[in-house]
């Protein structure tokens, strides 16, 4: 490959369908993800959980009912906003940034447009000899073999990176379709791998600060970890790069920090870094950047951080900044809860320009919070979501149902607690063991609480059992939970309402609970159709959990 040759094809997302593949696609899509897959009965119900909503409430909209309904224009206006599916992925960019200055020439696809069109997809694996394949958003290896295969050729390179692969590393299966496993700060790996394309995929060096091992048959580059905690050195993304006119995108995904102080222990992600020192960018720097991309178009900015309010000096320091500039763009964060029980920080952020937080709540139930090791209370989860609604700040929370020490009673305390003091939206999301390193796979950690699970990858969601609950009891809780959700109006399903999130307001918010309430009450046939289906899958995971946890 000489230097002329030197093209990347940057390929990023998820194994979910894009908005324009059809159902066909979609399902033989999830097929083939399915037979990859090693105990996949408890990711197929879930599925089937989100598919029944879906096919509910666009059965509903055809409907008379809802033609006449005094909330049609608000839903149909709201379900028709895309600039939460039409953003590229961070990675994606960010890669594209770090090659352009690198002087190789790139492109950018994502798995779901490469999937569903096969004429795409040879058009340009033929065109590009080397591919970057992002993975961060991939769930297991079952989805990472399957994308791989269909991107790999005799006469391309295969360069797969990101937070799957770094979770995996550790026990790398190994596989033929790709040629580099790279793991860490990309931003430490571009140089040295744009030099090994340059030399025609020849000579290939480690970074500074990092290492090449070869694991299961793969070699893998590490990057190793920056000396210091600020993380300013780091190049900014570049948006314009996804566009023809030169100007970002309507909405834009930002980074500023590595790693996360605190270690819940369902969470792997401070662990996915060689070591766990949390560093961040300074508050100059982010202003700096958000108030280039709003001269540059975007109108919105999607801060991607674990916890974003924190270190709490640079928050504040931030949102002062932003306030004497003029609130140059609205942005949307995640943070703790325990922060957020303070007003005065709420109002400091709806001030800067904040229209929207990302709360994870995890559970109503203090024992629960407790196992978890949030180091946060029930209490201040409640005071938290009250403040956000006093100063008209969007929520949206999470809540995990399963994790050890769940019961019926500990999954009512989470209904009671939202109910008491409702979210805009909401995601009820199901205990899951497939992130390797996460503390509560410690082995001491899940002795204590005799947590057993099936480990390897394979499955994005491995069964589990522990002394209160077990993956085949999960979906129905996670069922009943949606269930009260959408007929007591509580709050609205993010799986089903995540689309136009951007144009969210509090005026749409009863309109739309009417509607959700509307479409769950009105699919009676499909409910009995699914129903049955349920029961069949529910017995496959039965008799799957039993044979795959008695082996484990």
């Amino acid at each position: 490959m000489s230097e002329c040759q030197a093209k990347v094809l940057i390929v990023t997302g998820s194994l979910l369908p894009s908005g324009k593949a059809s159902v066909l696609q979609a399902i033989k899509q999830q097929v083939e993800a399915f037979r990859a897959a090693d105990g996949a009965w408890l990711d197929l119900q879930s599925k089937l959980q989100i598919i029944e909503s879906l096919a509910a409430r666009r059965s509903f909209m055809l409907s008379r009912k809802f033609k006449k309904s005094g909330y049609r224009e608000t839903a149909e206006c709201y379900l028709k906003e895309k600039a939460n599916f039409e953003t590229k992925d961070l990675t994606g960019i960010t890669l594209a940034t770090l090659l352009k200055k690198e002087g190789i020439a790139f492109g950018l696809a994502s798995y779901a447009e490469l999937y569903s069109s096969p004429k795409l997809r040879e058009e340009l694996l033929s065109q590009y000899p080397v591919v970057f394949a992002s993975n961060t958003l991939l769930r297991d290896m079952a989805e990472l073999s399957t994308m791989m295969e269909m991107l790999k050729r005799p006469n391309n390179k295969l360069v797969s990176g990101g937070a799957l692969g770094a979770m995996l590393c550790r026990s790398w299966p190994g596989s033929k379709d790709i040629d580099l496993l790279a793991v860490g700060y990309g931003e430490m790996l571009i140089p040295k791998l744009a030099s090994w394309i340059r030399s025609g995929c020849q000579n290939l060096e480690a970074p500074p600060l990092g290492r090449i091992d070869k694991t299961g048959g793969t070699t893998i580059m590490y990057s190793g970890t920056p000396e210091g905690k600020c993380l300013d050195f780091l190049p900014t993304p570049d948006w314009r790069l996804n566009s023809d006119d030169g100007r970002c995108s309507e909405m834009v995904y930002y980074e500023s920090v590595r790693g996360c102080p605190y270690h819940c222990a369902f969470c792997n992600y401070p662990r996915l870094f060689e070591e766990t020192t949390f560093r961040y960018k300074s508050a100059q720097r982010i202003a700096d950047d958000w108030e280039a991309y709003a001269k540059q178009g975007a109108k919105i900015v999607t801060a991607l951080d674990s916890l974003f309010t924190i270190p709490k000096k640079r928050f504040r320091e931030l949102c002062e900044i932003l306030i004497a500039r003029g609130k140059p763009i609205r942005w949307i964060c995640y943070a703790r809860a325990d922060d957020l029980a303070d007003i005065a920080t709420c109002r400091l952020m709806k001030e800067a320009g904040c229209i929207q937080v990302q709360i994870g709540l995890e559970s109503g139930s203090q024992q629960v919070l407790d196992n978890m090791n949030k180091k946060c209370t029930v209490e201040k989860n409640r005071q938290a979501l009250i403040n956000c609604r006093s100063i008209g700040l969007t929520t949206v929370t999470t809540i995990m149902i399963g994790f050890p020490g769940e019961t019926a009673e500990t999954v009512e305390a989470s209904y009671r607690l939202l109910k008491e003091a409702p979210p805009d939206i909401y995601y009820a999301a199901a205990f899951n063991t497939r992130f390797e390193n996460a503390p509560i796979l410690d082995a001491e950690m899940a002795q204590s609480f005799d947590l057993v699970s099936v480990r390897g990858g394979k499955s994005s969601a491995p069964y589990w059992k522990h002394q209160t609950m077990s993956s085949s009891e999960v979906s129905r809780w996670t069922r009943w939970f949606n269930q009260k959700m959408a007929l007591e109006k509580i709050a609205l399903d993010g799986g089903l309402f995540y689309g136009g999130l951007l144009s969210y307001t509090q005026q749409m918010r009863e309109q739309l609970l009417a509607f959700q309430l509307d479409f769950h009450l009105e699919h009676g046939k499909l409910r009995s159709a699914f129903a049955r289906l349920d029961r069949w899958v529910q017995k496959k995971l039965d008799e799957d959990e039993e044979r795959l946890l008695g082996a484990a």
